[in-house]
């Protein structure tokens, strides 16, 4: 996907926090590994999957840095990123909803160890993750 197709769905996809700011209203959602996991789950459910998308840069990453990445994830985790064949260009970041990749882009932001966006447009709602250690919920109209 790229970011008019985003645009498209109704995502609000700023391309600098001023800009997000400037879209609506924010929020910041707290909490442990668990509870920002359960905030992210809460809202895909209340969107629904088939409306969900979000940004995953680990393809963008040198080696090391996905090596590093991966410290947190499950071997099956890190077997599905090998398989999966993620672009390496940061115009191909954007993806619908897959469950495998989302949880791994989820768990990667409550770990603080690679930030995603996750957008829910029928929610009017888009939240960056690992922003210092917090989310930041944007609500537009």
């Amino acid at each position: 996907m790229k970011k008019e197709d985003l645009l498209r769905a109704g995502c609000m996809v700023p391309d600098t926090l001023q800009e997000a700011m400037r879209s609506g209203r924010q929020e910041m959602a707290e909490g442990d590994e668990e509870a920002l996991e359960t905030y992210v789950c809460r809202l895909l459910e209340e969107n629904g999957r088939e409306n969900t998308y979000f940004d995953f840069y680990f393809g963008t990453l040198s080696r090391e840095e996905q090596s590093r990445a991966e410290t947190v994830l499950s071997s099956e985790q890190i077997r599905f990123l090998h398989a999966y064949g993620l672009p390496d260009s940061r115009e191909d970041v954007y993806f619908p909803f897959e469950e495998s990749l989302f949880a791994i882009a989820l768990r990667l932001s409550v770990t603080q160890m690679l930030f995603s966006t996750f957008y829910f447009p029928l929610l009017r709602k888009t939240v960056w993750s690992s922003y210092e250690g917090k989310f930041i919920v944007f609500s537009y109209d």
